[in-house]
């Protein structure tokens, strides 16, 4: 399995193409932090596109497309979290500041091209893609980040809704925002946001800045789990297309994306 690796003076990114085109590691140099959550119980593998997710979740940041929970489409039936997380993408160029990746052959028979850049200290994701199917559908940033003692996470934001009454365990909408390991709490939410921007920071002062300001990538979700759920201390980071996670409820909500179209959206990372 091959790596590709995206180095500056100030940060080593690695790339695996034949795992969803996902980043693997994304070590600030000064600091010597990585930023991506890796599960330690499972093996850089390949994963069939028919498995379970949740029990096949290596980490790294990937995306989702063109659903999350399992759904029906016009041209057949959506696999678990999508079908680029578990595609091989092909390498188009590559340099030690970008590289540029498509995902072919997928059950949609979309073409998905991303493309990674770093200048000093951030990375730009830059994706593009032609929906031809006649569907309403998903595309959502699944970014994942270790909880390794505690994470505050800094946002404008208006409200916090459930994803799943039935799921998670935080009734302190403080606790969502100030995340300590191993706490036992776990949950999944809506956040309004009323800036395109989320800060992440750590016990020692290192910060992530995410921002997307595409008309794309509307709304953000925020996964967590501060060792509550199959004890991984994690949070994913969620920027997407549609307001809700089932394309049902988001349509009802006006809030989903409709094929035909030309799709774009574009995510900058920077870390201190």
């Amino acid at each position: 399995m091959k790596i590709y690796t995206l180095e500056n003076t100030q940060l080593n990114i690695k790339v695996l193409p034949e795992l969803g085109g996902r980043i693997d590691s994304f070590i600030y140099k000064p600091t010597n932090k990585n930023w991506v959550w890796k599960n330690k119980k499972l093996p850089n593998t390949t994963v069939s596109k028919f498995s379970n997710y949740d029990d096949n979740w290596q980490g790294g940041w990937e995306e989702l497309f063109p659903n999350d929970a399992v759904e029906k489409f016009s041209w057949g039936q959506g696999f678990d979290h999508g079908e680029l997380w578990s595609s091989n993408w092909s390498v188009e160029e590559f340099s030690n500041e970008h590289i540029y990746l498509k995902a072919t052959n997928l059950e949609s028979t979309v073409l998905f091209e991303k493309k990674f850049e770093i200048t000093d200290n951030k990375l730009t994701c830059k994706y593009t893609s032609r929906i031809e199917f006649e569907d309403y559908f998903l595309f959502k940033l699944h970014l994942a980040i270790p909880i390794e003692d505690s994470l505050i996470i800094k946002c404008n934001y208006g409200s916090v809704e459930k994803v799943d009454k039935n799921f998670g365990n935080i009734t302190d909408e403080k606790n969502i925002f100030e995340i300590k390991k191993n706490t036992g709490l776990f949950d999944f939410s809506y956040i309004n946001l009323k800036e395109k921007q989320v800060v992440l920071e750590d016990r020692l002062k290192n910060t992530l800045m995410l921002s997307y300001g595409d008309e794309y990538l509307d709304n953000f979700w925020l996964f967590q789990s501060q060792g509550g759920w199959r004890n991984h201390n994690v949070v994913v980071l969620e920027p997407a297309s549609n307001s809700k996670k089932y394309i049902k409820d988001a349509v009802s909500d006006g809030k989903a994306l409709k094929g035909p179209m030309s799709f774009k959206c574009t995510y900058q990372i920077e870390v201190k």
